[in-house]
């Protein structure tokens, strides 16, 4: 029932448990499977932003250019 998605409540009621905490004890722990789904639902909430290693290089050769103009400006004319 717990992977089915069930509320656990409704688990809990179902073998007349006294309380909720029970049937998590017993059945959570031996479904692997439950754990792992709601941690896979938990990640699509906050997805990481990864940058490419084409966007790196494009960002490291755009900061060298802005480096490059910079020292450029500094340096007195003769």
């Amino acid at each position: 029932m717990l992977a089915a998605y069930n509320d656990i409540k409704i688990v809990s009621d179902t073998p007349r448990h006294s309380d909720t905490r029970i049937t998590r004890d017993i059945y959570q722990s031996v479904l692997p499977q439950v754990g792992k789904n709601a941690a896979e639902a938990t990640a699509k909430l906050f997805p990481l932003q990864r940058k490419s290693t084409a966007e790196k290089a494009a960002r490291k050769a755009a900061k060298k250019a802005r480096a490059k103009k910079k020292a450029k400006r500094r340096k007195p004319e003769k």
